[in-house]
């Protein structure tokens, strides 16, 4: 491996290791109080350092989450192009949540973020809008997966945007659910299993009778 090979290696190992120790941080002061410094020490790496691929906390806790927002889009769209029914469409999406969840588990914490109180007041206009508009923007891909559906006669006619809103709702409780009983050492469903429920009976609903 040449020289520049390896910096460039390095430099991304060192930068996931940044995002990794922000997640952590981010988690357990909540984006409010937490500070670079915080996020230095987590990594261990110095402040300076944090700088050098990050300007401000906004900047790089942005950076997860448009990270995260960007793989979400990727992953519906390839759903989108298989040319498959749309309610197989949808099955598919959400089977990718599950997917998602499994191989990026702090990709959802740091979604989580958002419901934190005081987030706003700590990001500017800018920022928050560029959030809206991305998030809007999965939103959206999924709706007309939904609309296409109903367009079909295969689900009942409702307001796609909702269904959505249902779903991702939906699967953020079954995440947390199951975060927490792991916390508490309850064992009495598995993330897995409820995932696989809820989509089975939420279909049930949906579907033209």
């Amino acid at each position: 491996m040449g020289t520049l090979q390896r910096k460039v290696r390095e430099r991304r190992a060192r930068r996931q290791a940044i995002q990794a120790a922000a997640v952590q941080v981010f988690g357990d002061k909540g984006y409010p109080r937490a500070t670079m410094e915080d996020v230095a020490r987590q990594a261990e790496l110095s402040v300076g350092t944090i700088y050098l691929y990050y300007r401000s906390k906004e900047e790089l806790y942005v950076s997860l989450l448009v990270e995260s927002m960007q793989r979400f889009r990727e992953g519906i769209e390839k759903i989108m192009a298989t040319g498959l029914s749309p309610d197989r469409q949808l099955k598919r999406v959400w089977d990718y949540f599950y997917a998602y969840h499994l191989r990026y588990p702090q990709s959802y914490r740091v979604l989580f973020f958002l419901q934190q109180p005081g987030l706003p007041a700590g990001l500017s206009p800018k920022t928050l809008q560029e959030i809206n508009v991305r998030a809007a923007r999965n939103f959206s891909l999924v709706s007309r997966i939904v609309a296409a559906a109903m367009a079909k006669g295969i689900y009942r006619a409702h307001e796609p945007r909702e269904v959505v809103d249902l779903l991702w709702s939906l699967f953020l409780g079954l995440v947390h659910l199951s975060e927490t009983r792991q916390n508490l050492g309850v064992t009495i469903s598995t993330l897995r299993d409820l995932h696989r429920k809820a989509f089975r009976w939420l279909e049930e609903g949906l579907r033209a009778r």
